[in-house]
């Protein structure tokens, strides 16, 4: 169904305007897509496996005060159309199948991450992260890391926190690689 209607994440939100889009997941991703897509789709709802969620539990408060049903001890079990979705089978534990409308179905189903060849790069790594420090600096000179591969105390994994964790990173590569650079770009209502 990729390319025909079942997506892994959002691109871009506009697409979604108007469509019947279910999320598939309990992890900070689903419920991101969950909160993201509610205010412009036509219908929202969130499809969980278990009654348990792994997202950050602000954000589960979020979507469930928004109102969007929450299907949980439930999967979806098919997905039909022609040529794109048009409508899926959810099932809950002990009941019978129902079939919903849905133009878009997100598979935010969360991964385990890969290290690949970073594993021989020398880097600090810690249950399959990345250990790194505020600035997103790694144990290896002039290698930084960000987002989900990125590991330190306290560290809160959403994709929110990914976006900041970038822009961190970036200007302190930045000053690491040009010592002349500014570690603090400035805001761009300050340019005149």
């Amino acid at each position: 169904w990729l390319g025909r209607g079942m997506v892994h994440f959002v691109p871009e939100l506009a697409v979604y305007a108007g469509k019947h889009v279910v999320v598939v997941g309990g992890g900070d991703s689903a419920f991101d897509w969950a909160l993201a897509l509610h205010p412009i789709a036509a219908s929202v709802k969130l499809v969980h496996r278990r009654a348990k969620f792994r997202a950050h539990p602000p954000t589960v408060r979020q979507v469930e005060a928004l109102g969007v049903p929450i299907i949980t001890d439930a999967e979806v079990t098919a997905l039909r159309g022609e040529p794109t979705v048009q409508e899926v089978d959810i099932q809950v534990k002990g009941a019978d199948p129902v079939t919903y409308p849905a133009d878009v179905v997100v598979a935010a189903l969360g991964f385990t991450a890969d290290l690949g060849p970073l594993e021989a790069w020398g880097l600090k790594l810690s249950h399959r992260a990345i250990e790194v420090d505020s600035t997103g600096k790694t144990a290896v000179d002039r290698v930084f890391a960000a987002g989900d591969v990125a590991q330190y105390p306290g560290k809160v994994k959403l994709i929110a926190t990914g976006f900041g964790e970038a822009a961190t990173a970036v200007n302190n590569i930045a000053v690491a690689l040009n010592p002349e650079a500014h570690l603090f770009p400035g805001h761009s209502s300050n340019e005149g």
